[in-house]
C-alpha cells in the first residue's frame, strides 16, 4: 500500500489522470492525507509525511469510513498557508474535498500529518481550541490515546492548516500530527504503530456512535 507513495522520488504518480483519490464509506468520517507525497510551499519542495497516505486508506478500509488522499505532487501545498482561515481559499485538493463533504454529508474530517521525533508528543490534535470540532470528539480520541499509552496534546506546537480550517466551515474537523517513530514499518517500533491504529479505530467507532446519538436527538426535536 505504501509503494505508490514512494514512486517518482516520493512525488507520486497520477491514478487515472487524477492527483487525488477517494472512497466514500458507510461511516461518515473522512481521513485526509494532503502530504502523502511531496509538496511545494513558497517555491520550496517539502518532504512527504511518510505513511500518512497508507494510514488514511488502511484506517478507512478497516473502519468502513471514507478517505481522500493526494497521490501526486502538483507543485503546491493544499494545507498552506498556516495560522489563518482564508474564507475563499481554493486549490484542487480543497475544492474536491469540500465538494465530497457536501455531497456525502460527512460528520468529521481527520487531517493526517506527520511530525519529527523531536516534537514533545506522540500525537497532537489541533482543533483551534475546539473551534473546528466538537469538544466531545476530541476528548474521545484523547481518551483512547491515553488508554493505548500514547502521549498527546491540543496541538500547542502547531498553527493549523487550510484543510482543517476550510473543512470546519462545513463539518467537524481536526488536524492530527503523528510523530515519525510511530509512522514506521520497522519491527522494533511496530507496537507504536499498532497502538496508534487501534486507538484510531476505537475512536472512529465511538465518534460514529456519538454522531448517531446527535442525529436521534435532532429527529426527536
Amino acid at each position: 500500500m505504501n509503494y505508490q507513495f514512494l514512486k517518482n522520488n516520493k512525488n507520486g504518480l497520477k491514478i487515472d489522470g487524477k492527483s487525488n483519490i477517494y472512497k466514500i464509506g458507510e461511516i461518515p468520517i473522512l481521513l485526509s492525507a494532503p502530504h502523502a507525497v511531496k509538496q511545494c510551499r513558497e517555491s520550496q519542495v517539502k518532504s512527504s509525511d511518510y505513511l500518512t497516505g497508507p494510514l488514511a486508506i488502511y484506517l478507512a478500509q478497516k473502519c468502513n469510513c471514507s478517505y481522500f488522499v493526494r497521490v501526486y505532487n502538483d507543485n503546491d501545498d493544499p494545507n498552506f498557508p498556516l495560522g489563518i482561515t482564508i474564507l475563499n481559499f481554493q486549490n484542487d485538493y480543497l475544492r474536491e474535498l469540500k465538494n465530497l463533504l457536501r455531497l456525502y454529508n460527512q460528520f468529521l474530517v481527520i487531517d493526517l500529518h506527520g511530525c519529527m521525533n523531536v516534537k514533545q508528543y506522540d500525537c497532537s490534535l489541533w482543533s483551534n481550541n475546539y473551534n473546528t470540532c466538537k469538544r466531545e470528539i476530541i476528548e474521545t480520541f484523547k481518551n483512547n490515546f491515553n488508554n493505548f499509552n500514547l502521549s498527546f496534546d491540543n496541538g500547542s506546537e502547531y498553527l493549523g492548516g487550510q484543510v482543517t480550517r476550510q473543512c470546519s466551515l462545513i463539518t467537524n474537523a481536526f488536524q492530527i500530527e503523528i510523530r515519525r517513530e510511530i509512522r514506521t514499518l520497522k519491527l522494533e517500533n511496530y507496537y507504536l504503530l499498532k497502538s496508534f491504529i487501534d486507538s484510531m479505530e476505537k475512536s472512529i467507532y465511538e465518534t460514529y456512535d456519538y454522531s448517531m446519538k446527535l442525529k436521534k436527538v435532532r429527529r426527536n426535536e
